[in-house]
């Protein structure tokens, strides 16, 4: 609901005209009774974020007041996350941040994974002022106290100057590499050209060194300004081949995107109702996927067999030539790789980074008749899925029936200082230049994909009106009456004055 859907259902309705700032106000009213007001929500935060860890064992929560009791951070990370990431997930966590709405702005922080189905499982959450280096370090401090210490951990995030900082310095051990959308998204910015950003991306995906330097040789033939851009960024931040720990299929923080695109509304809320929707949310889909999971009849999460078959289409034009039981040579067009099945290695990478069959394996695996299940890794069987959501996620009940130690209950949290800026919220973040539903045209030269500035074409010529004007709207004139001169140029006005 909006205010102008509030304008437009009251002149729908009962005829009557309403300005758009009784329209906002109305709008605001009706949120604050039917989800409280910020002044409550902060004050009750205490409570809550006590009531969470009651109802929720293992449940990591910190708020954060300033001096005169304004509020500064709130970390929430429920109990059944923390376990089924450290017992069910691929160490790799999404990290990003995104602006809330509400009265006194802020942003929301995110660390995000993605379980053995290839979908989103939400870890932790944080409030604050900004994205900065004091914001950003409490928040990766609180993850890591929820999480304690995790062998081979990768975080992806976005290029900000902040948390490349900060994953240094709080997580010494940790491996910290860049979003490659976010990166080929930068170097369409920075060159103007989407084949540059299309060759990078590729060259960040693929597996192999011999691929990568093909892709980069390609890169530096295009753009030699986009190839040392590329290079000075670090290809151990954005290639996959180069990454000291596993990606494994990572290679986005597309699954921190998708919280903030769910919580698109609720951004706009208080910080506890906030918190609560959040909690709601993931209490539903714990049990959604809990049910969906034990259903599943094969011992493969759903997306498994997906990737599986896609595959075994490779497999038939595969030559397989056993070398002993456990090694074997595939070829296929003239290339050759050599894999174990016992050490699940092979030479096309995709074996060892992704803990997942590659074409190759699958070949050799259907050679000695072996199950396809035997290769793959744990995070994408069903058992380790139906762990990952085993433990529900608990719900805290209205206000008035917590029952809350006097020390906690009375704790003071005021608004936090900072405002939100004068005029209209933007409803959502700038596109990038690949998200443009709308192609710029030149007015010099016609064409499309560039503009007047850029254009190095020759100008169009003018062969006259593109498009027929009606006699009606046409100059006429006011002696002869004939279309196409006035009185002025008339050649019957000499004829007329004697």
């Amino acid at each position: 609901m909006r205010p102008k859907d509030i304008i437009a259902d009251m002149k729908t309705m009962y005829g009557i005209q309403v300005m758009y700032s009784k329209a906002h106000d109305a709008l605001q009213y009706a949120l604050s009774l039917t989800y409280g007001t910020h002044e409550e929500s902060f004050k009750l935060l205490p409570s809550f974020a006590y009531i969470l860890e009651q109802q929720n064992p293992g449940t990591i929560t910190d708020l954060q007041c300033a001096d005169d009791d304004t509020f500064l951070y709130f970390f929430m990370s429920l109990g059944s996350s923390i376990r089924g990431f450290r017992r069910c997930m691929r160490p790799v966590i999404a990290v990003d941040g995104t602006h809330l709405k509400g009265r006194f702005g802020g942003t929301m922080f995110v660390a995000t994974a993605q379980d053995g189905n290839e979908q989103v499982y939400p870890i932790a959450f944080g409030y604050g002022d900004s994205e900065n280096n004091l914001s950003w370090e409490w928040f990766l401090e609180c993850l890591r106290g929820a999480l304690g210490h995790i062998d081979d951990l990768v975080f992806i995030s976005d290029r900000h100057a902040s948390i490349e900082a900060v994953i240094s310095k709080v997580f010494p051990y940790a491996t910290h590499t860049i979003c490659c959308w976010h990166f080929g998204e930068n170097m369409k910015k920075r060159f103007h050209r989407k084949d540059v950003a299309d060759i990078m991306d590729s060259a960040a995906r693929t597996y192999g060194e011999f691929n990568y330097n093909r892709h980069m040789e390609e890169l530096h033939r295009l753009h030699k300004g986009a190839f040392e851009y590329a290079i000075a960024a670090g290809p151990h931040k954005w290639s996959r081949v180069h990454c000291p720990q596993r990606r494994y299929r990572l290679m986005t923080t597309n699954v921190a995107e998708c919280i903030n695109s769910c919580l698109k509304f609720a951004r706009q809320l208080p910080m506890m109702t906030l918190a609560e929707f959040i909690r709601n949310m993931l209490q539903k889909w714990f049990h959604d996927r809990h049910a969906a999971a034990r259903s599943m009849r094969h011992q493969l999460t759903d997306a498994a067999p997906l990737v599986i078959l896609k595959r075994v289409e490779k497999c038939n034009y595969m030559t397989v030539n056993p070398v002993d039981w456990n090694i074997f040579s595939v070829k296929l067009k003239g290339n050759q790789w050599t894999l174990n099945l016992h050490l699940k290695t092979c030479t096309c990478n995709k074996f060892q980074m992704d803990h997942f069959p590659c074409s190759h394996a699958l070949a050799a695996a259907r050679e000695r008749n072996l199950d396809f299940t035997s290769l793959c890794a744990d995070y994408y069987k069903r058992e380790t899925l139906i762990d990952a959501y085993s433990v529900p996620i608990m719900p805290v009940g209205h206000p008035s029936s917590w029952v809350v130690p006097s020390d906690i209950a009375s704790r003071v949290v005021l608004n936090p200082k900072s405002k939100r800026q004068s005029g209209r919220p933007m409803e959502g973040r700038h596109a990038s230049s690949s998200e443009r539903t709308t192609t710029q045209s030149c007015r010099r030269c016609g064409q499309s994909g560039h503009n007047s500035r850029r254009c190095s074409n020759p100008p169009m010529v003018n062969e006259g009106p593109s498009i027929s004007v009606p006699d009606e709207y046409r100059r006429k004139c006011s002696i002869c009456h004939s279309i196409g001169h006035n009185k002025q140029t008339c050649p019957k006005k000499d004829s007329t004055v004697e």
